[in-house]
């Protein structure tokens, strides 16, 4: 039962090694995460103050824009905070909190959805 040295050592540094990456990778998914959980907090707060001054008609045409952007695949991340904000402020003061009004208002107007394209 002879062990040798060098092959023992080798398994060790190679077994640190996975463990040291295995850390790498474990800390860096926690730190993305908590950077997606912080951006829309963030990205709400500076942008909610503008979109309580924005008209009703103004949020209902960049909603359906949203919409139709939605869609097509063409949103980013900012994008899709900004639409949702957009939503619940067109939601709160233009369909007084109701969904179902919004949803019923949003498929009555001609857009990608609608027609197709």
């Amino acid at each position: 039962m002879s062990t040798d040295p060098v092959k023992s050592g080798t398994r060790a540094a190679t077994g640190a090694v996975a463990l040291r990456g295995t850390f790498t990778v474990v800390t860096g998914c926690v730190a993305l995460m908590l950077v997606a959980l912080a951006a829309p907090m963030a990205h709400s707060e500076s942008h909610n103050g503008v979109v309580k001054d924005v008209p009703i008609d103004e949020l209902k045409r960049v909603y359906l824009s949203c919409d139709r952007a939605a869609i097509s695949g063409r949103l980013s991340i900012a994008g899709i905070m900004y639409c949702s904000i957009v939503y619940e402020e067109l939601k709160r003061r233009g369909f007084d909190g109701d969904f179902d009004k919004l949803l019923a208002w949003s498929t009555a107007q001609p857009s990608a959805r609608n027609t197709g394209r």
